[in-house]
């Protein structure tokens, strides 16, 4: 499926918005401690967000310019 660059936008704020939030919850505990699964599940939804765009390879001659 082809994005059209608007719903890359909404991926991309998404992706963002997920880093931040696994940002504060690594370093939520003044003592270094945090929950590594949790993060860890965190981290593999941006990844698969970003290989959503990454295979998201139709011929560019197609794209709708909305």
């Amino acid at each position: 499926m082809l994005h059209t660059l608007e719903q890359l936008i909404q991926k991309i704020n998404a992706m963002h918005d997920m880093a931040v939030l696994a940002h504060r919850k690594r370093y939520q505990n003044a003592d270094g401690s945090f929950d590594k699964a949790m993060v860890k599940h965190d981290l593999d939804q941006i990844r698969a967000m970003a290989g959503e765009i990454l295979h998201d390879t139709e011929n560019p001659e197609e794209i709708e310019w909305n």
